[in-house]
């Protein structure tokens, strides 16, 4: 188990690298960082991410309590 850990661990770490997604200028107004935050096809993967993460925790969290 330890291994196996260790080893997606180390592969994740070396997938991970500087996010060329873009520059990122994020000193816009608020409606103008909104705007730019729903347009991004990475902000929106995130996002989607936050939801399903957040689902999965709350479904799971409800079925520990029954």
């Amino acid at each position: 188990m330890m291994k196996r850990i260790l080893t997606s661990t180390l592969i994740f770490a070396g997938l991970s690298g500087s996010a060329l997604a873009h520059p990122g200028d994020h000193g816009l107004s608020v409606l103008g960082s909104l705007a730019h935050l729903l347009t991004e096809p990475d902000h929106l993967a995130m996002i989607a991410g936050a939801v399903i993460v957040a689902a999965v925790a709350w479904r799971w969290g409800k079925r520990s309590r029954a």
